[in-house]
This record gives C-alpha cells, structure tokens and sequence, in this order.
C-alpha cells in the first residue's frame, strides 16, 4: 500500500491493494480468516487471472511490513519497495553487531523497523536492524534511548554502547523537522544507506571515510576551509583532521572505523571545531558536507510522507484493525 494523500486514506482500499499484491507477488494461499478487504483484492487478483510468482525474501518483508502497517493504520510511502529493503539491507545488525540470519525464529533475525516511531514508514525513515535489537526499541522515542546510552549498566536487553548505536541511527530522523536542535552524538553506528542523516553525521562519515589517508585528510581541510571565518576555526579544522587521522590508527581488532568517534580525541576536536563556527560558517559546513556527500536535501514536501502531523498515523482513516500480523499470515 502506498499513498500521498494522508488526508483521504481509506483503509479498506488500502487492504484491497495490499490483498491483490499478496496473490501477485507470492503463493501464499488464501487464508478465510484474513479481513474482508485483503480477501476481495486477492480474490479479485485471482478472478482476472493474474499470474503468481514467488518473491524473494525483500518482497516477503515488504508484503509483511505493509500488512502490519495498514493493521494499525499506518501509511507506507510509494518510496518503500522490494528494491529499497534489498539496498539497505546488511550482512550484521548495526545496533549488536550480530550476524543477521534469516526466518530462524531467533533475535538474530532480520527486521525493518521505523528510526522515529511518530513517522510513518518511509525509506528515509527505515533501517534494517536485528529482531533483539527492534524489540529494545519497541515504541521509545530517541530520548529515551539516548537516555538509556547514558547509563553505565545494560538495560531492555542492551548494553549502554548498543543504546548509544541505535541512538546514533535515530537521532537525524528523530529531528527532521528541528535539525538545530539535534544533540551532536558519536556517529558509532552505519546509518543506512537511504537513512535521514544529520550534517554532523555527513560531516563524521567523511572524516571517517577519507582522513585516513592524507591526500583525503587534506583534501576534506581544504573543503571545509571555506567554513572558517578565522584562524582559532583554520587551526581547529586542522585538529580534527589530524585527530581522526590519528583515531582511526589506533583503532583495535574488532573495532569498526566509526568507532572512531568513541574516542575522546577526535569528538572533542569535533566539538571544538563547531564552537569556533558562527552561524553562517556551520552553515557553509553543512553545505560542504552535502555536496561531498551527493547528499539531496530533505524539503517539507519530501516529508509529508511522514505524516508526521499525525504522529505517523493515516489522517480521516476509517475502519479500524485489531488482527495481528501474525494472525493474518497464518
């Protein structure tokens, strides 16, 4: 199910579409107890002879993750598709750093999750994550989670290093609308490929990426160079450079070159850099960092298929859902 016009969504045609794709897109046989509207699409798929293929396992999840989200009257934006589950998908989760399997049944199972759980399922807003890691989370909001990564003991299943990973992920789109008032965290997690990102966090991964070598590391000076109105910021710009340079040496078996940022060093250089920028200077940074980045924007227009207004839920949605999505794949 995909739509733009949150304000007119009909959550039986909804159901109709999504039951249509069902017959189409897998040979799952009808189930009797499915709800009406996913029964007529299928039967209506089947009465016109349409053909029935098997799809892989991102078009499995993408029928799933649309089914548990039209249960509970949730939109999903025409952007999330069997293509965007297979690009952003990954070999480990990047919450636990367990391996994902995959239909085990077991925490280390693959699941697409919402980063901001007041928005509705779009391909900026999704990551890719394990089953342990997604029922951690469940319905927190970031502070919560951010919280959670200040503690010093694990809790909900974590160990603070892992919240701090998932908060990591969600702080950018937890903040899309307030992008100013995001607190600057270690980016000690990949973001997805597709995911909102912050411009501290474009800024972090193309320090992490390129100032390892020293043509990158100079090369991202004199990018950022045009940032700084002064020599304090000329020199600081430098520091940074040559922090994370230095960071990503001294990184141990194991550690992922985003661990960088858990370093004491390289932050505080980050930090320092940032305060020594006025507003159009961090601006001018931001800018940089897009344009290396072959970042696009986020506009209010690309957002509304956030429905972020209504709290990631379809507006005037009429009818209403309690099956879960369990019960309705059975």
């Amino acid at each position: 199910m995909s739509t733009t016009a949150w304000n007119e969504f009909d959550i039986h045609e909804a159901g109709r579409v999504l039951g249509h794709d069902f017959y189409i897109h897998s040979l799952l046989p009808r189930q009797d107890d499915w709800p009406a509207a996913l029964r007529a699409g299928f039967d209506a798929a089947a009465h016109a002879g349409a053909r029935r293929r098997r799809g892989d396992r991102h078009t499995g999840k993408w029928l799933q993750l649309r089914l548990g989200a039209w249960l509970r009257g949730r939109p999903v934006a025409g952007d999330v598709t069997p293509e965007l589950l297979r690009e952003i998908d990954v070999e480990r989760c990047p919450v636990t750093r367990e391996l994902l399997t995959r239909g085990t049944q077991a925490g280390s199972d693959w699941s697409v999750d919402r980063l901001n759980n007041d928005a509705a399922y779009a391909a900026s807003n999704l990551a890719v994550m394990s089953a342990r890691a997604n029922r951690a989370k469940g319905g927190l909001c970031f502070e919560e989670v951010h919280a959670r990564s200040l503690r010093t003991d694990a809790s909900g299943g974590l160990q603070p290093r892992e919240w701090l990973r998932l908060a990591a992920l969600m702080v950018g789109p937890a903040y899309a609308t307030d992008p100013h008032g995001a607190p600057l965290l270690p980016l000690c997690a990949p973001l997805p490929v597709r995911a909102l990102r912050l411009a501290p966090q474009q800024i972090q991964r193309l320090f992490t990426e390129h100032a390892g070598r020293p043509a990158g590391r100079n090369r991202l000076v004199r990018e950022f160079s045009a940032a700084c109105a002064g020599e304090t910021a000329q020199r600081r710009l430098a520091d940074l450079a040559l922090a994370v340079h230095e960071g990503l040496r001294q990184l141990g078996e194991g550690e992922l070159p985003c661990d960088v940022w858990l370093q004491q060093r390289p932050m505080q250089a980050l930090l320092r850099w940032r305060e020594a920028l006025d507003a159009r200077g961090w601006a001018l940074a931001a800018a940089v960092s897009g344009r290396l980045s072959a970042s696009r924007r986020e506009t209010p227009q690309r957002l509304q298929s956030w429905a972020l207004p209504s709290r990631g839920y379809a507006w005037g949605m009429r009818g209403g859902l309690a099956l879960s999505a369990e019960h309705a794949l059975r």
